[in-house]
């Protein structure tokens, strides 16, 4: 039996998989995700498990039994396969503590913002969604234009969060300002097992996918537009391949109602954010604004398109960002927090609608 090094995403989901019990047994961990090691604030080439902690303190000062181990390994087929480890601060604030508001935008990006919130250069990706939970009415952002393949209808994708159960009214842009469609499909959370194609099976593990269809009224069909606003047209979406590394570090970029144009970086795979109990949550990606402090999205933004910089490839579908506390009430960082849209255009049997 050879002894070898992970080389790609799969084996690092079933190293973690195996080795569950030692990384909960971190003391207040913040969850773990797949991604690179670092060492002084260096990536290296080594794949790892990357296990997030409210503060990193002197070893010495943890218990043998809750510290991290430098490496993880389980069996694949007839090998040992192994993968380092790093430990990543994960926090920002304590429990209690005011969150901190998002750094200031640019004043390009306060124009785009008013555009997005106007209502008059048509229904498109970027746009302001409103809608009423009860007598309260909230927004958020729409994805891209979208087309159901099994009905014809045209409409938006946005999460699940933001358009609500199915035969919710959406507005544009605010609540009750212009009805333009409903909610037609939603989808919440799916099992580990689904989501990963059987590869992982843990016990009671969820993947959130927050992803909904939101169908278009004839009245207004003429105003949906395929693509991004100021970004432009899309290309083909990227799927993500869990046999290479490849979606890490890919630099992206996203148009929101709250922060605008941003730009980013994919961070992370597969972070766990919720485990009590006997209940696991985890997300398909973490993304980090491409500067230090930025925020790459917030509150109002959830449901925006996620492509990259290079192609303007659709990759992931954003759900939540900046100061989420998710897990023990700690927040991780300004990190957002997204769905593979490859994933998501299949689970609603939706495609793009391109130019």
């Amino acid at each position: 039996m050879a002894r070898r090094e992970a080389k790609n995403l799969k084996e690092l989901l079933l190293i973690r998989q195996n080795n569950l019990d030692s990384i909960e047994s971190v003391n207040l961990n913040l969850g773990s995700a797949l991604g690179y090691k670092y060492t002084n604030g260096i990536r290296t080439n080594h794949p790892a498990i990357l296990v997030f902690v409210p503060d990193k303190i002197d070893s010495r000062l943890v218990p043998e039994s809750q510290r991290v181990p430098k490496e993880f390994e389980t069996t694949i087929g007839t090998d040992t396969v192994y993968c380092y480890t790093d430990v990543v601060r994960g926090s920002k604030a304590s429990p209690g503590e005011e969150l901190k508001e998002p750094p200031p935008l640019e004043p390009d990006n306060i124009q785009v913002l008013e555009e997005l919130r106007q209502g008059r250069i048509g229904i498109i990706g970027g746009v302001q969604l409103g809608a009423f939970e009860g007598n309260e009415g909230y927004v958020g952002t729409a994805a891209c234009a979208v087309m159901a393949e099994t009905t014809g209808r045209v409409g938006l994708l946005t999460n699940q969060h933001v358009a609500g159960s199915i035969g919710r009214q959406i507005y544009h842009p605010r609540p009750g300002q212009h009805l333009i469609g409903q909610t037609q499909m939603a989808l919440e959370y799916l099992t580990d097992q689904v989501h990963w194609d059987g590869i992982i099976d843990e016990r009671d593990a969820f993947v959130r996918v927050d992803c909904a269809f939101v169908s278009i009224r004839d009245s207004v069909k003429e105003l949906l537009k395929p693509g991004l606003h100021r970004l432009g047209a899309l290309g083909q979406v990227m799927p993500i391949d869990l046999e290479t590394m490849d979606i890490i570090g890919t630099e992206v970029i996203s148009i929101g109602r709250t922060r605008g144009i941003q730009s980013g970086v994919v961070a992370a795979y597969a972070y766990e954010f919720f485990d009590e109990g006997q209940v696991s949550v985890y997300t398909d990606m973490l993304i980090i604004g491409d500067q230090p402090g930025n925020a790459f999205s917030t509150y109002g933004d959830s449901g925006k398109l996620i492509v990259t910089k290079n192609g303007l490839r659709p990759v992931a579908l954003l759900w939540g960002g900046w100061q989420e506390r998710l897990r023990k009430t700690y927040e991780q960082e300004n990190w957002t927090y997204a769905i593979d849209l490859s994933k998501v255009l299949k689970y609603l049997r939706l495609s793009i609608i391109s130019n």
